[in-house]
């Protein structure tokens, strides 16, 4: 095995439980390996108490060279380098401290991961910094303590950059910038409308975000450092350029080893490369997405732990294989509590031109329950098929247990009907009774029975827009301009007649969707031309384009 992380130790243990007469070597370039990488954000931030944490087992011990050769029965090289591989004499050439060696093999496996990507022109310099391995948390964690870091620019709003925006600001109090060039953070994990409630979270912890710029210089100085982006400067004491991972594939290149369009090592089902004996598992390689049947690379742990068992029972002549992926992924945002799976609506839509998505707020149990928490659905479908393409939940409540339902479902290739008749474990603590997944299915079911749903990143301006909310409602969130007329969905019926005007559209709102999508089918029925704000003013609140009214 070469590469001693998630994917390359997976493997390599339970081969050696599965095969326990054969001799199972890692080799590791690292002198320290094997901890919880997607871990390290919580340090920084202070949530975990420190890097030692991330490299013990459930049971407190210590995954070091000795405990892999001795509960696992491994010989882990490490300080290790793989140089170079001789496919005919099956050896493969590393280089250490201690000079160089030739090991013998069987069969291969590169577990070789990724590196951060660079930005041009990025300096090498101690002011600017990346955030990928357990080494890059102590000299940042000392600085903060000792108090030289009082500003930080993170460039990237990704996974990590988002994380870190938190650990900057949140324990130690930085001055933190967040600059993205996409036109809202999680760019690829989020559509426009979502993407607004993390930006708005970002904002509401004094994160200054600024998006849809490039970065066009970085120039550190000895005291500072200076970030152009959107042609302004920004100065701080430190820079984290967190725009993303590549695969380490130039030993493979070096190899013969196919790669993929990706750019990341190409494997089949079983996990075998291009060359006949040499194997890839985790973040050097490309899996096939469940839903576009196109490879992509996901540099997650999860999709790593999974390959490396796989590989093993492969590897042992066991009949198994690793299917496509949803590539479900979850990120904490201060209290914004974000997960999606499958396509985005921008990705879908360059594959098929009748995707569509609908918005709805809910919440995440009943909300009778004291400790309900609202969340925010984007579903992505087509609409001939109405085959489920994406999910994407974002709030304070419990997202990600909707989106575990949902990868599920990708996989089985289910539409909207499978989606609406979700069957699940209803109690008050835990649920409401009709899970908000399904209601997400019913309004899209509503959209293809041609009840028309509105963008919640629709303005309000110059439209007729028709209010249906209670009084109370309407005071404590009132709809930010157009020309509004309130008429309780209590009313409508009695008070239709007010509605008729010729060539008006009517948006209606509520709070949260419901009420307005009942109240456009009965204009509808009645001749009169209406659509509803998807998601409600609920939504609009936790994006921040509508202010709750103050007592």
């Amino acid at each position: 095995m070469i590469g001693a992380s998630a994917a390359g130790l997976r493997c390599a243990s339970r081969l050696a439980r599965l095969k326990p007469a054969w001799k199972v070597t890692v080799v590791e370039q690292s002198d320290v390996f094997s901890y919880a990488a997607c871990g390290l954000p919580y340090v920084l931030a202070g949530d975990i108490g420190d890097t030692e944490a991330l490299r013990r087992t459930g049971d407190g011990a210590v995954r070091d060279v000795g405990y892999f050769s001795t509960v696992k029965g491994l010989d882990v090289l490490a300080g290790w380098q793989a140089e170079a591989i001789d496919t005919v004499r099956r050896e493969v050439r590393i280089k250490g401290k201690m000079g160089e060696q030739e090991l013998s093999w069987d069969e291969l496996v590169l577990a070789t991961g990724a590196r951060p990507r660079t930005l041009p022109g990025q300096p090498d310099h101690p002011r600017v910094r990346s955030f990928h391995t357990i080494n890059d948390v102590a000299p940042l964690k000392d600085r903060l303590t000792r108090g030289e870091i009082r500003r930080v620019i993170v460039i990237g709003a990704g996974l990590v950059g988002c994380e870190l925006a938190e650990a900057f600001g949140a324990l130690w109090g930085a001055e933190v910038t967040l600059v993205e060039q996409a036109a809202h953070p999680l760019p690829g994990v989020l559509d426009a409308e979502t993407g607004a409630l993390v930006a708005q979270a970002l904002v509401e912890n004094d994160v200054r975000l600024i998006s849809g710029v490039r970065v066009e210089s970085i120039e550190a100085r000895d005291d500072s450092v200076a970030v152009t982006a959107g042609g302004e400067s920004l100065t701080a004491e430190l820079a984290v350029v967190a725009v993303g991972v590549t695969p380490a594939v130039e030993l493979a290149q070096r190899t013969g080893v196919d790669l993929g369009p990706t750019g990341a090592i190409r494997v089949d089902e079983r996990l075998a490369t291009s060359v006949p004996h040499l194997w890839a598992v985790g973040d050097c390689i490309e899996l096939e997405q469940v839903v576009s049947g196109e490879p992509v690379c996901l540099p997650l742990g999860s999709l790593a732990n999974r390959q490396g068992r796989t590989l093993a029972n492969v590897l042992a002549g066991r009949e198994d294989r690793m299917p496509p992926v949803a590539g479900s992924v979850a990120v904490k945002v201060f209290d914004c509590n974000v997960a999606a799976c499958g396509l985005t609506r921008t990705e879908a839509l360059e594959r098929w031109a009748d995707t569509r998505s609908v918005c709805v707020s809910a919440q995440d149990r009943p909300h009778y329950w004291p400790e309900t928490k609202d969340i925010a659905l984007h579903l992505v479908y087509r609409s001939g098929s109405r085959r489920v393409l994406g999910l994407q939940v974002v709030g304070e409540g419990d997202v990600t247990k909707r989106v575990d339902v949902a990868t599920q479902l990708l996989h089985q290739g289910a539409g909207l009907d499978e989606l609406a008749n979700l069957e699940h474990a209803y109690a008050p603590p835990y649920a409401p009774a009709l899970d908000p997944l399904a209601v997400a299915a019913f309004a899209a079911q509503n959209i293809e029975d041609g009840i028309e749903a509105c963008s919640p990143e629709e303005s309000f301006e110059g439209a007729r827009v028709l209010d249906v909310r209670h009084p109370e409602e309407r005071k404590a969130r009132p709809v930010p301009g157009g020309k509004t007329t309130e008429i309780p969905l209590a009313e409508i019926r009695q008070r239709v007649d007010e509605l008729n005007g010729d060539g008006v559209t009517w948006l209606v709102t509520c709070e949260r969707g419901t009420r307005s999508a009942e109240a456009v089918r009965f204009l509808e029925s009645r001749g009169i031309s209406a659509r509803y704000l998807g998601g409600g003013m609920r939504w609009q609140i936790l994006a921040g384009k509508a202010t709750p009214a103050k007592d």
